[in-house]
């Protein structure tokens, strides 16, 4: 639908004064029913009776006999589109899907009529030209467009009501518009699940708005509330179909946050505690990590957990000085117990074979000085005997006993926690397997008006400043805090771009999971450091480069920009 035809251009042209002007543009001050508000129960200004009775009426009833601008037929009336079941193939056989009409248009006179001011009936062609722009927007699948057209008028009550409307994005009416087109970006096929359920969510979520009581500003946040948890359900039973990989991946986190309190409670207890440095390094950064994994683990052989909790102990005393025939002969003998211990607690989690060749490089040679030098006194030695028994008597932590996750995410090398079998299964992204210094090639379906990111794309009416807020970044290394899950990117990946979904954030956000494929989904593991890199090297990118909103209101503008260029 073009946005300047006809009878429309003369309302629009109106406006371009207002939307050229500086940063975020200003409009006149005016006689309006409209005023600043907040995102109270309601909207904070009010709309006259008679108008608010008009939008109901027209929400409500058909608008019989609308031609078709695409394929010259009859196009599907707003009850019509109340009733409609989702179905793909509706309005669809033997010509394109035909594009919902623009009902503030349609009754622009009827709304200027029922409007209180000259302000009023300029925000009423604003939000008709928005529309103009979202019911044609390219990133916006038509089956979906339908869905967002029914809220042409609870859009208008809003503007109409509450200037902060233009101002600002963070509006609930605008979070619901942007976050259901954003969301739909994300699926490529409507006609089967998943797509086909968000689908019947979005149809009913709108009807509730357009039958119920839409100048209430709690209706929009809980519809906001209920597609968030309908994504999120939907994105985790995804994942449990192919292997619940997120469950695999919250295990991991868990066992590293307790590993890591662990730790921090061995250093603690072991500070008055005299040892070898290398010896403190690795009790509490590496036998603490064991200690957990086989108190996760009560499978393991008892006898075996019992060696384990026994083998901090042991592995200090065994350094100690041993003068006497009998306390050199008693270390030959227990020797390799001790050392198969140790090499069965490492095996458990994995250690690296450099690691534990550097960690036996200094082990063995302090065995061999042992063997030299003053022993402790039998009170030294029992005393020492009696702290580390101390130490290494407190259990490991449980989960209950870890505080809530922190916000900041835990670095972890995650190849190193996870067997092959793991890693494959996870499609874990490790940062070897990326051409770094590979040529990245121009993302080439990106329009010419998506290659810079919008600048100041709000609307301030009235003089009334737009809020400042920063957008959510299309690319760059600020794009890992906007993530959202459900929400569409592009990734760079084996020298193609290629579309993914995030499906999953851990506790901590160290760990995120995306999915990749419609029919045959495969799932894209990465630690936050890695994904982190990938953004800054802008090889993860928003596959929309602005809300709907901001890029309806952006195109407006330049449209009208253009308009008045050509009307001096």
């Amino acid at each position: 639908l073009h946005p300047l035809q006809g009878s429309r251009a003369g309302g629009l042209h109106s406006m371009a004064g207002g939307f050229q002007g500086s940063g975020h543009g200003g409009y006149p001050a005016s006689g309006s029913g409209a005023h600043a508000g907040g995102f109270g129960g309601g909207f904070g200004g009010g709309v006259d009776p008679q108008l608010m009775e008009l939008l109901r009426r027209l929400a409500q009833t058909p608008s019989a006999g609308l031609g078709g601008p695409t394929t010259g037929g009859s196009l599907p009336t707003n009850s019509q589109w109340q009733g409609w079941e989702g179905d793909a193939g509706a309005y669809v056989e033997g010509a394109p899907l035909v594009l919902p009409p623009n009902l503030i248009h349609l009754h622009r006179d009827e709304l200027r009529q029922a409007a209180n001011g000259s302000l009023d009936h300029m925000v009423i062609d604003v939000v008709a030209g928005l529309f103009d722009q979202i019911l044609s927007d390219a990133k916006l699948p038509p089956l979906m467009a339908q869905q967002i057209a029914r809220l042409q008028l609870p859009v208008l009550r809003a503007a109409l009501g509450d200037r902060s409307f233009f101002s600002s994005r963070r509006h609930p009416v605008r979070r619901l518009v942007n976050r259901i087109a954003t969301l739909a970006a994300a699926y490529d096929d409507f006609t089967d699940d998943p797509g086909k359920s968000f689908l019947a969510l979005v149809r009913e979520l709108v009807q509730d708005v357009v039958s119920g009581d839409f100048d209430r500003m709690d209706l929009y946040e809980s519809k906001l509330v209920q597609l968030e948890q309908f994504i999120e359900d939907q994105t985790s039973e995804a994942l449990k179909a192919q292997g619940d990989a997120a469950a695999l991946l919250e295990r991991k986190e868990t066992e590293l946050r307790l590993q890591r309190r662990y730790m921090q409670q061995l250093q603690q207890a072991m500070a008055n505690v005299d040892m070898r440095d290398f010896l403190r390094d690795f009790l509490t950064q590496t036998w603490s990590e064991v200690l957990v994994h086989a108190s996760r683990h009560p499978d393991l052989d008892a006898a075996l957990v019992d060696r384990l909790r026994q083998m901090g102990r042991d592995l200090v005393l065994s350094v100690q000085p041993k003068t006497t025939p009998q306390q050199r002969q008693a270390f030959l003998a227990s020797l390799p117990v001790l050392m198969r211990t140790l090499n069965e607690g490492l095996d458990l989690i994995r250690w690296p074979e450099p690691e534990r060749k550097k960690f036996f490089a200094e082990l063995l040679p302090a065995h061999a000085d042992s063997l030299k030098g003053q022993a402790l006194s039998p009170l030294e030695y029992n005393l020492l005997a009696k702290q580390l028994e101390a130490v290494f008597g407190m259990a490991p932590p449980r989960e209950q006993d870890l505080p809530a996750p922190s916000a900041a995410p835990l670095d972890l090398d995650l190849s190193e926690k996870l067997s092959e079998e793991e890693a494959e299964r996870l499609g874990l992204v490790q940062e070897e397997h990326v051409d770094w210094d590979g040529h990245v090639d121009i993302d080439l379906d990106l329009g010419a008006d998506e290659q810079q990111p919008l600048q100041a794309v709000d609307i301030s009416i009235d003089g009334l400043p737009a809020a400042e807020e920063d957008p959510s970044p299309p690319a760059g290394e600020l794009l890992i805090d906007h993530l959202q899950i459900g929400t569409a990117y592009r990734m760079h990946r084996d020298g193609d771009w290629i579309k993914v979904r995030l499906a999953h954030i851990s506790a901590t956000r160290s760990f995120f999971i995306f999915t990749h494929g419609s029919k045959h989904q495969e799932t894209l593991t990465m630690t936050a450091r890695m994904l982190r890199k990938l953004c800054e090297a802008e090889r993860l990118r928003a596959f929309e480069h602005a809300y709907l909103l901001e890029r309806a209101t952006a195109r407006a503008r330049q449209q009208l920009a253009a308009l008045g260029a050509k009307a001096s």
